[in-house]
């Protein structure tokens, strides 16, 4: 929890300038470049180009990715520890993990030829590499989110910070998009990759000095953590309520140091408000994770289009949720953030759903409903960090208020968790269904099944949960806002 503020309310809702909001946001453009080739393009290089054996790989990315989940609500503590540092203290971190990541990068596309011809040490190449930008993207990611939650407390000033953040968030994928297909086609399929690696140092470089050097600072005070023992009763007293049977194993529990040391990892789960956004966000997410994860299957198997035509729509998927920034913006200040973020759920389950009437030769047509779904998935990137920042610092948060960096650790948890499950779901959903490339099965009912049905089903089920539930903590829930809002008009 924060220690008092002083004189906070003269400070805290000044609208920040456009040029310093601009230098803090331009640090999302690298993090976003690096996540999309990490996530597409490695298991590609190492397993097509420098024909590391797939079984071994899928150890491997099964292996960093649990330990990349297990560090995140670490790193949200130690973040934390740097608010002590000054206001620019999660900047600090920043900088010092900065470099993991672009070295992480760098040694992703860019292994010793001398392992080209010994699988076992280029897996371990692979293994450690990994590890690096896993640990690089946390620590950079987390703190740098940290940061901007504290940039204001202003209700409407959060969604400009996250939304502009993730304009160049945007930008990055987009380059994340076109480089590995424009260096792959000139260079060669080796040469590319490396030349990718090489060009992402600048761009790190050039994109972080601004938000590292003329970032506006926190106006919180420093995180500040006392009496643990309260986060472990609260957790037990939780336990004993669902089985009152371990009321006597428990009850060494606030005395014990390991508890006490792991407990505040998840002590903002203590939030109900946080838990529930968590819902909703994990929800809204795995449907995002199952499209991602057959959507050049689609393009290749069900529109019969190439590669070129699956990056156009890329590409046209993110700059329409780049454009979507001011509709955003503007429908979060009319209504709320979260009912702003139900509408772009509904808009992207009905735009999906004219999807099954697509077949071959149809590119043209699914132009529409990949802008209408990118108008969407600026919502889902910009809106929902923002309503995360007002319930961090609600009185709903209790002794967890203000404890920035352990909730944005648990929120990147809960953001691979939410890639994950989609991700598992897909795949073997759609080989049980006919599509199975392996044996011989392109089924592209089964393609349509799980890019268009499954997607529709999980965004009407979060809009659903965020419809009847109350997430934003000085706003009702969506039904209460937009029903409430339109009574009022009639009556006047």
């Amino acid at each position: 929890m924060h220690a008092p503020k002083s004189g906070l309310g003269s400070t805290t809702s000044i609208r920040l300038r456009f040029d310093r909001l601009v230098a803090y946001s331009t640090n999302q453009l690298p993090l976003n470049m690096a996540a999309l080739p990490v996530v597409l393009n490695v298991s590609h290089f190492y397993g097509e180009v420098l024909k590391v054996p797939l079984g071994i790989m899928g150890l491997i990315f099964i292996a960093t990715r649990v330990i990349d989940a297990i560090q995140d609500p670490v790193i949200g503590l130690i973040s934390d520890k740097f608010t002590h540092r000054g206001p620019r203290g999660r900047l600090t971190f920043v900088a010092l993990m900065l470099p993991l990541l672009v070295g992480g990068f760098y040694m992703l596309f860019h292994p010793p030829v001398s392992l080209f011809t010994q699988p076992v040490w280029l897996a371990t190449w692979l293994f450690v590499a990994l590890l690096v930008v896993h640990l690089g993207y946390a620590g950079v990611s987390i703190s740098y989110h940290a940061h901007g939650a504290e940039l204001t407390d202003d209700y409407n000033e959060r969604t400009r910070v996250t939304v502009g953040r993730e304009v160049f968030g945007l930008i990055g994928m987009t380059l994340a998009v076109v480089l590995p297909t424009y260096f792959t086609a000139q260079m060669g399929e080796h040469a590319g990759y490396v030349y990718m690696g090489l060009i992402f140092i600048p761009i790190a470089v050039l994109f972080s000095l601004p938000t590292l050097l003329w970032s506006p600072p926190s106006v919180h005070p420093p995180v500040v953590r006392e009496n643990p023992e309260i986060h472990v009763r609260y957790f037990r007293d939780w336990l004993i309520g669902l089985m009152p049977s371990l009321a006597r194993p428990t009850r060494n529990m606030e005395r014990s140091a390991s508890i006490k040391t792991l407990i505040p990892f998840f002590a903002p789960l203590k939030n109900r408000l946080f838990r529930r956004l968590l819902l909703v966000f994990i929800v809204n997410g795995a449907a995002l994770g199952v499209a991602v994860s057959v959507m050049l299957f689609y393009v290749e198997h069900v529109l019969k289009g190439n590669k070129l035509q699956a990056g156009i729509i890329l590409l046209v998927y993110f700059g329409a949720a780049a454009a979507s920034v001011p509709l955003w913006m503007l429908l979060s200040r009319r209504f709320s953030k979260t009912a702003a973020w139900f509408i772009a759920m509904v808009l992207t389950a009905v735009a999906m759903s004219f999807g099954v009437f697509l077949g071959a030769g149809d590119f043209v047509w699914f132009m529409p409903i990949a802008i209408i779904t990118g108008l969407g998935i600026g919502a889902d990137y910009g809106l929902p960090p923002s309503v995360l920042a007002d319930i961090i610092n609600s009185d709903e948060g209790k002794d967890t208020k203000g404890d920035t960096g352990a909730y944005f650790g648990l929120w990147a948890l809960s953001t691979k968790l939410a890639t994950a499950i989609g991700a598992a779901g897909s795949l073997p959903v759609a080989a049980l269904l006919g599509f199975n490339p392996s044996e011989g099965l392109y089924s592209g009912t089964a393609l349509i099944i799980v890019y268009i049905a499954v997607p529709v089903v999980i965004k009407i089920i979060a809009a659903l949960l965020i419809w009847y539930i109350r997430i934003e903590a000085d706003r009702g829930s969506v039904r209460d806002e937009l029903l409430g809002r339109g009574a009022a008009i009639l009556r006047s």
